[in-house]
């Protein structure tokens, strides 16, 4: 009888302590705020993203929380990263929309020198991504650039906001593996400033576009032919432009084509979620598990269409994937990209 009594009692301890974790993370965020910084101006894709994910979310987690969003631009997202890697709580209440390059910085530099990177992308817990991403190349109608053909004749000014953004990154990167002529003009806050720009001939076009977000806010444009898609810079199209190339199919050297492929690797990050590095696990995996909850939800698929937003999400395991297999580049191809991809 003792036996049954102490087998019984131990699988009662035992079940409670299974249970534990789930129902603290179910009181941890109950009458909570999670805070979302987003690593991004107000009116581009990755804060218009960022606000329909806000507004989803919190019903998806345990104890269901208010989510507020908070846009901290600047250096393409690391401001945002180093706050989250080194000062930000690290208890689940505090997570970041930040840019698909910041990752990587560590190891590439893109801003500026990798010490700059205050921060490990392998150790950071990335929660998922909305959506998969491909930057285009794109010339305003007024503007003189027919073709991706014409781009390697002609000086085409491009906008960016930043010297990190992908409009000039991808820019640095075409001239030196492909011969094209794009000027970059920075110093645009964002998006919205950098159509108004192209539309009044101050700029030509863009070269760092994402698709999800420019069809969202200029798909009436495209396809009245008041903007047109040259490249598309990835190694496989988009579904939504099968007729525009590839920017692979303009490079025929191996090594230059390996660089380039890699320098689009971290891309398929697409515009990720991520969280401090010592979050308790256990609200690491909620966080997660309601991200791809939201991500399937009819509700939010349904918003995202009315606002013509791409869904094609990753799950945070996948982003977490590839970012550890990036940082497994050979050092050799690492410097080598780098030496182009940073501004001097």
């Amino acid at each position: 009888m003792d036996s049954i009594r102490k087998a019984f009692t131990g699988a009662v301890i035992g079940a409670v302590c299974l249970a534990a974790p789930a129902v603290r993370a179910d009181d941890f965020y109950a009458g909570k705020q999670i805070n979302l910084l987003v690593g991004s101006g107000v009116g581009g894709g990755y804060d218009t993203y960022a606000r329909l994910v806000a507004r989803h979310w919190p019903a998806f987690i345990p104890g269901k929380p208010g989510m507020v969003v908070q846009n901290m631009p600047g250096a393409g997202s690391l401001s945002v990263m180093n706050l989250l890697a080194n000062s930000a709580p690290a208890d689940g209440t505090t997570i970041g929309a930040v840019q698909n390059h910041v990752g990587v910085e560590p190891i590439m530099g893109v801003t500026g020198p990798v010490a700059n990177a205050r921060f490990d992308g392998t150790t950071m817990n990335w929660l998922g991504s909305t959506s998969k991403e491909i930057p285009v190349v794109v010339a305003w109608s007024n503007s003189p650039i027919r073709t991706f053909q014409d781009t390697l004749k002609q000086e085409m000014l491009v906008g960016s906001s930043g010297t990190a953004t992908a409009d000039a990154v991808y820019s640095r990167l075409m001239n030196a593996l492909i011969g094209t002529k794009f000027k970059v003009i920075e110093g645009y806050k964002g998006n919205p400033e950098l159509t108004l720009a192209a539309e009044s001939g101050e700029i030509m076009g863009r070269t760092g576009w994402f698709v999800s977000g420019m069809l969202a806010t200029q798909g009436k444009e495209i396809a009245d032919g008041k903007i047109r898609v040259l490249v598309q810079l990835a190694t496989e199209k988009h579904p939504e432009l099968p007729d525009v190339p590839l920017v692979t199919d303009f490079i025929s050297d191996a090594s230059k084509r390996e660089q380039l492929e890699f320098s689009l690797s971290w891309l398929a990050m697409g515009r990720p979620y991520v969280a401090p590095p010592k979050v308790p696990q256990e609200r690491v995996k909620i966080l997660r598990d309601s991200f791809a909850e939201m991500m399937k939800s009819p509700e939010f698929i349904s918003e995202a269409k009315k606002l013509q937003l791409d869904v094609s999400p990753l799950s945070g395991q996948e982003v977490q994937a590839l970012v550890e297999k990036i940082y497994r580049t050979p050092p050799d191809t690492i410097k080598s990209v780098r030496a182009i991809m940073v501004a001097k």
